[in-house]
């Protein structure tokens, strides 16, 4: 089961969607990453969508398109991340994934920061 704590929020990734762009945030919990979309609904209580998650560093790599099994890249251009922060300070894998994602995009903006 996929868990995490509201509290530990590690970052931001922004998707490209055709025109539009998704904030999602992002959470650790018991995996490699973990993207939610927070949102209000109609009465203005909070509520969150699972958008994806990386199990482990292998399923990272094989969701950006990098193991040698040859599995494509769930980012493509109908689902783009175009933008990524990480709090290095809450956030256990931050080198793992920032090479990750350099190997995995030729354009994307990465910033890392500390609280």
């Amino acid at each position: 089961m996929l868990c995490w704590s509201f509290k530990d929020k590690i970052g931001e990734a922004t998707i490209l969607q055709g025109e539009d762009e998704q904030k999602l945030s992002l959470y650790q919990g018991n995996a490699f990453l973990i993207f939610l979309k927070e949102f209000k609904d109609e009465e203005g209580n909070d509520k969150h969508s699972l958008w994806t998650f990386f199990a482990d560093e292998q399923h990272a790599k094989n969701c950006l398109g990098l193991s040698k099994e040859g599995y494509e890249s769930i980012f493509d251009s109908q689902n783009m991340l175009t933008k990524i922060s990480i709090n290095k300070a809450k956030y256990s894998y931050t080198k793992k994934l920032v090479d990750l994602l350099v190997r995995a995009f030729d354009e994307i903006q990465i910033n890392i920061y500390s609280e």
